[in-house]
């Protein structure tokens, strides 16, 4: 299927171009990946987000004694 604008046929998906701006858009976004992950796993760490209940009382008494 030929694409309605012609000259996106002779710019379309070829040479070198589209692969180092793939690279560079690759490369950003997986810095950003990073940091969510990094970020969420921090956020479990400290704060504790999928801690028991029951575990933290227990903590809280041995804590205290």
């Amino acid at each position: 299927m030929d694409p309605f604008d012609p000259a996106l046929q002779s710019t379309a998906v070829s040479g070198w171009k589209p692969l180092i701006t793939l690279g560079l858009f690759a490369g950003v976004g997986a810095f950003f990946f990073g940091a969510l992950l990094t970020a969420v796993r921090k956020g479990i760490k400290e704060e504790g987000w999928f801690r028991n209940t029951n575990q933290e009382a227990s903590e809280d008494q041995d804590a205290s004694k």
